[in-house]
């Protein structure tokens, strides 16, 4: 129950930085892995860890072609991995949560990108001021690493860069809500 209980922590952290940020941080996919590594030892997970590797491994082979040709993030073929893995016999759930919370965020940006944008600003303008005056907590460095990494010139967005830029969606929303389902699913067949 703790490994899921920190499955959707490291997922909400996740999708709070691909929606503010657009990053998927490297610390985030590694906590992901130790938690199968965890899950496997005390065999949380099933059995299949042959096939599940295998088709882990045949998903990041097509998801680093499709990052090749700009159809898919970096961040988000390093979080497919680990999701994969973590979903084994829950394939399907992982696939139906994806695609709908894919559909979900790409409606919601369709309709309000915009304003979604200048939301997305005042927050990190907000966390800019917050973090000045900040204690030194693990858990909020742990959630804000993108934010840690970001150049001052990034989080100081004005308002002709929306129309500047192409609109970004951060499916690294869509693939947590895959990875909900997974953590539902478990949760059920136990």
């Amino acid at each position: 129950m703790v490994v899921w209980a920190l499955f959707v922590v490291v997922l909400i952290i996740v999708s709070l930085n691909d929606f503010l940020f657009f990053r998927i941080e490297n610390e985030y996919v590694l906590s992901l892995m130790i938690l199968y590594i965890v899950a496997s030892i005390f065999g949380i997970l099933g059995n299949n860890l042959s096939e599940t590797i295998i088709v882990a491994v045949c998903v990041l082979l097509v998801s680093i072609i499709l990052n090749y040709y700009n159809l898919l993030g970096g961040g988000d073929v390093k979080l497919l991995f680990p999701l994969i893995l973590l979903a084994e016999n829950h394939l399907f759930a992982f696939l139906c949560g994806t695609s709908a919370g894919g559909l979900v965020v790409a409606v919601i940006y369709f309709f309000a990108g915009r304003k979604l944008f200048f939301f997305r600003r005042k927050i990190i303008l907000s966390l800019n001021n917050l973090y000045k005056n900040r204690n030194k907590s693990i858990l909020l460095n742990f959630t804000l690493l993108s934010f840690h990494r970001m150049k001052r010139k990034d989080i100081e967005l004005d308002q002709t860069v929306f129309n500047s830029v192409r609109q970004e969606i951060p499916y690294g929303i869509a693939l947590a809500c895959g990875g909900f389902c997974v953590v539902v699913e478990n949760l059920v067949a136990r």
